[in-house]
């Protein structure tokens, strides 16, 4: 494209390039090459209120895309036209051109072959310390035309021959020119660059200027932070081909100073039996399921119900897209089986003292790398090395289907120690970041691809400070590192101004860990990644003594996948992950093996942006290779990457820029913009893990797009109630264009707790802001009162039913309080009042609490309309799921947690009845009865293993390691069996 055509994107209206000048930067450097090309064009802007014209001189910068073509310019400088603005023009001798004296005749712009230089002295001036900027061209027309117009739009000024004008706060003189100097996203960050994944993964409200009734914030911009996500988002789904699959297969192992004496094959080699493994397989016998039981069935977890309705609904067109988007192709479809890529991160590989200064030998990376090729066997042929990275002990080194080589470039790698001194190698990080381009002959049934776009990958291989105590200093190594990794140099794949490495080697490697260059654009760091990998030796500890940690592994009345529930509560990454102290944002599939020496030291954890879809689909510990004190780790994951044109990406982002140009924080929407069909939500009566929904249309009335968000009703309260969830929470409105807002009322046991506390009138105000224009309030009400997630404290001074409670506060007297809930009592009562319901009790009884339950019944329970006498198998069933469910939500359990190591110690029935309460004796009196009635032989003991969990609940605050699941269920049994 031409320069004017590329100009013209970045102009607003009714701004218009008037003239335009290929010219080259004069430096210091005797190479004047392509880095120094440059566009300079005068721009005028007509004010058709007042009749006035006002001229910039816009420097511009060419960005290279695929190819070396240049695909974008970038605006590096304005310079109002005003003042002492000026431009001086000599004559430049250079090359080859004519060196004898010019004709006196003959003007200097119209000499042949001359090279002309121009000097840009700004409106403003020129410091003393500081050089105008001077450039040269051969376009000898152009710059005649350039000097002309600049001549005339400073005639045309109005500005004061000695005023100066600041255009970060000017209203009036060159305020239009404020858009183009301030920071703006360009097409080349829009399409090209990843952004920073702690800042995409939160949620966008959050990112948001603070706003609030009253209080509209930074509307400028939030515009266009609303703007620049929408476009991407809306951008990248237009352009989207297809998916393809990306199989990877990933181990860190800490091998203490040791050189390779074991087969890794079991390491390295994916292992297709762990694939979707969630549970310990030891071999030994085990108890059924103790944890994640349904309360409606014992086989089947049933799906948060919430989860359903957090976002909107599509359509049935867009869900069958979607469905044909996901049956993802794998890259390499002539060998599905085998990863495509193969990283591995190795942690102290050299604990000698002379390795601390840095060590580059490479004798035992080299050991370890045959090792890895000795390891894959036969399929060894089918992989070849592409690039590693060792920093002292810590060794990064990463395989490739040969097949796949070409689909793998812009290599970099980088190096942060963290060791003695804060700084030395013997701990800290190692990166490496690639492009992932899917081969275009695989990319399928759409149009061909001209420019297909790569997907970024990044890889951490990290090994914190040691020892139990140094929580604090592994959790600032980790941001340490975080900030210090860094891969300088790198620029937009859209605006790469050289090529990568000489010669033509598209695999070489640019190490950026130690060099910069001033020409540089700013370092980037290892989240400004699609995709990011860490695999570490990260020495986190667990946080209770090592003999309990011991004891209870060794314990035989712990079924294995209990075992690690049970210790990972302690662990402290997954503390230091909940406190937002490390690795905030990371995710790490279920731990299924068990700690060594002992804490879970060696992980892997991950974390991937909205342009591809991440799956993991093993995480293993090989105890078999025990030459090192730390066990090997291994995950495989499987990586969807999008199938794209880069050039039909861009063009898509024209066109949605060309649509939204008017949200550039500056532009002021109509009025009555937004238009909604009610400003009044009633959700009547909300109940207890039954969603509820509510919709409401806004349609753009207005001649221009419009950006919404939802503010709070003052800056430090929510922007909903605790009930409510909202979606979309902000967007984009074209004209005349109209969405569904969906209010979604869902009440789960956090937020019970909190509402039973509460007036049973829920009542909020919702503000809709259009970012520039106007606000709208919505109200929404209902109501609620639940048995459910409230204390058996308060349930048992209840006056009466929960529902007829006047005031939160409606209570018995603490001395006046019943045995045993009314709620509890209720439905054991119906389940035994008369000979009909016994007999199915009789019946069902070796599907209570076992059987999954209709959920229908289950719901409709709550308001009891179920004769006792009923010949329908399915209601005994449902009654007791639902019993099962409102013991699980209560706030407490049944027996305390500080009593379970009591119930313990007790021996026989006697015993155990001393630490019992009233709806214990109910609740296990009723359980007795249907164990007695049921003809299966193990019903006692498989009840008690559902059961027991609920009844003897433990406390996640404690600092006490919990009972063994069998020590719980021997003590029900003593009252079931």
């Amino acid at each position: 494209m031409t320069a004017i055509t590329l100009l013209r994107d970045l102009l607003r209206s009714p701004d218009e390039a008037t003239v335009v000048l290929e010219a080259t930067l004069v430096t210091t450097s005797e190479n004047q090459d392509a880095h120094n090309r440059r566009v300079l064009a005068v721009v005028s802007h007509k004010d058709d209120w007042d009749l006035t014209e006002e001229g910039s001189l816009f420097i511009c910068k060419y960005k290279s895309g695929l190819n070396g073509r240049p695909d974008e310019l970038d605006i590096q400088r304005v310079l109002p036209i005003y003042g002492e603005f000026s431009i001086v023009i000599s004559q430049m001798r250079r090359g080859t051109i004519d060196l004898r004296p010019a004709k006196s005749s003959t003007s200097l712009l119209e000499q042949p072959r001359s090279v002309i230089t121009l000097t840009v002295t700004p409106a403003e001036g020129i410091q003393d310390d500081m050089q105008p900027p001077t450039f040269f061209t051969y376009d000898v027309q152009s710059l005649r035309s350039l000097v002309t117009e600049c001549k005339r739009l400073k005639e045309v000024s109005d500005v004061d021959a000695n005023a100066v004008v600041n255009l970060a706060s000017s209203t009036t003189h060159f305020s239009w020119l404020k858009p183009y100097f301030e920071k703006r996203m360009t097409i080349a960050t829009l399409t090209s660059m990843p952004q920073d994944l702690r800042q995409v993964n939160r949620p966008l409200s959050e990112r948001l200027s603070p706003a609030c009734a009253g209080l509209t914030g930074d509307d400028h911009e939030d515009a266009q932070i609303i703007r620049d996500d929408w476009i991407r988002a809306k951008a990248r789904g237009m352009s989207r081909i297809g998916r393809r699959n990306l199989s990877l297969r990933l181990g860190t192992f800490n091998v203490n100073g040791k050189m390779p004496s074991q087969d890794l094959s079991a390491w390295v080699q994916k292992n297709v039996n762990t694939v979707k493994k969630t549970a310990v397989d030891d071999g030994s016998p085990s108890l059924p399921p103790t944890s994640k039981v349904s309360p409606i069935s014992l086989g089947e977890v049933v799906v948060n119900p919430f989860d359903r309705i957090l976002h909107k609904p599509k359509s049935a067109a867009s869900t069958e897209e979607k469905e044909k988007e996901e049956q993802s192709l794998r890259v390499d479809t002539s060998d599905p089986d085998d990863p495509d890529i193969l990283v591995l991160g190795f942690q102290e590989l050299d604990l000698s003292t002379e390795a601390l200064i840095y060590s580059t030998g490479t004798v035992r990376e080299d050991a370890w790398c045959l090792a890895v090729i000795a390891s894959l066997g036969e399929k060894a042929v089918k992989y070849e090395k592409l690039v590693s990275k060792q920093l002292v002990g810590m060794l990064l080194v990463i395989f490739v289907k040969k097949a796949l080589k070409d689909c793998f470039g812009e290599i970099k790698t980088s190096a942060a120690g963290a060791g003695i001194l804060g700084v030395m190698g013997n701990k800290g990080g190692i990166a490496v970041r690639l492009s992932f381009t899917p081969p275009v002959s695989t990319a399928a049934r759409k149009p061909s691809i001209r420019s297909p776009g790569a997907t970024t990958l990044t890889f951490v291989n990290a090994h914190l400070a040691a020892f139990d105590e140094m929580v604090d200093k592994r959790n600032s190594d980790f941001q340490d590192l975080s900030r210090r990794l860094s891969f300088e140099g790198v620029a937009p794949r859209s605006s790469s101004p050289v090529a990568e490495t000489e010669g033509g080697d598209d695999h070489a490697v640019v190490d950026t860990s130690m060099t910069s260059a001033v020409w540089l654009p700013p370092p980037l760091s290892v989240y400004e990644t699609d995709v990011l990998f860490w695999m570490v030796d990260l020495n986190y500890r667990v946080d209770i003594p090592d003999t309990s940690i011991r004891r209870i592994l060794r314990d035989d009345e712990w079924e294995n996948g209990s075992k690690l529930k049970a210790l990972l509560r302690f662990d402290q990454l997954k503390k230091s992950m909940d406190d937002k102290k490390a690795f905030e944002g990371f995710h790490e599939a279920p731990i299924t093996h068990v700690p060594r020496k002992p804490a879970w030291t060696d992980r892997i954890l991950y974390m991937h942006g909205p342009t591809c879809e991440v799956d993991q689909l093993s995480y293993t510990s090989h105890p078999q290779i025990n030459m090192s004190d730390h066990r090997s780790v291994a995950a495989d994951f499987s990586v969807d990457v999008d199938v794209y044109d880069v050039e039909m990406l861009q063009a898509n982002v024209r066109k949605l820029l060309t649509d939204v140009q008017h949200l550039d924080g500056e532009s002021t929407h109509d009025r009555g913009g937004l238009k909604i069909d009610d400003t009044y939500v009633d959700f009547e009566k909300i109940s207890y893990g039954i969603p509820v929904e509510r919709k409401i249309k806004v349609r753009n009335m207005s001649k221009s797009p419009c950006a919404f968000r939802f503010v709070p009703v003052q800056l430090d309260s929510p922007i909903c109630p605790e009930w409510l969830n909202i979606h979309p929470m902000m967007g984009v409105l074209l004209p005349d264009e109209v969405t569904e807002i969906i209010l979604s009322a869902c009440v789960d046991n956090n937020i019970a707790s909190i509402l039973n506390l509460r007036p049973k009138d829920l009542s909020g105000t919702l503000i809709l802001h259009t970012v520039m224009g106007r606000t709208i309030l919505y109200r929404c009400q209902g109501n609620i009162y639940t048995c459910f997630a409230n204390k058996l404290s308060r349930l048992t001074r209840l006056r009466g039913s929960i529902r007829s409670m006047e005031s939160p506060n409606d209570l018995l007297p603490e001395n006046h309080s019943i045995n045993a809930p009314r709620e509890i009592m209720r439905l054991i009562n119906w389940m035994m009042t008369d000979t009909t319901t016994r007999y199915w009790i009789i019946y069902c009884s070796g599907d209570m609490f076992l059987a999954r339950a209709d959920e229908n019944i289950v719901k409709n329970i709550r308001e009891f309309p179920y004769k006792p006498e009923t010949s329908d198998p399915q209601i005994p069933i449902a009654f007791a799921a639902t019993l099962l469910e409102l013991l699980e939500s209560l706030s407490d359990a049944i027996i305390p947690a500080p009593l379970h190591t009591r119930c313990l110690e007790m021996t026989n029935r006697d015993e155990a009845f001393e630490v019992c309460l009233t709806v214990w004796i109910s609740v296990t009196a009723f359980l007795h009865y249907i164990c007695q009635a049921s003809k299966n032989e193990d019903q006692t003991e498989r009840i008690a293993t559902v059961l027991a969990p609920v009844l003897l609940r433990d406390d996640i605050a404690s600092l006490t390691p919990p009972i063994s699941p069998i020590g719980k269920r021997n003590f029900l049994l003593y009252f079931i069996s």
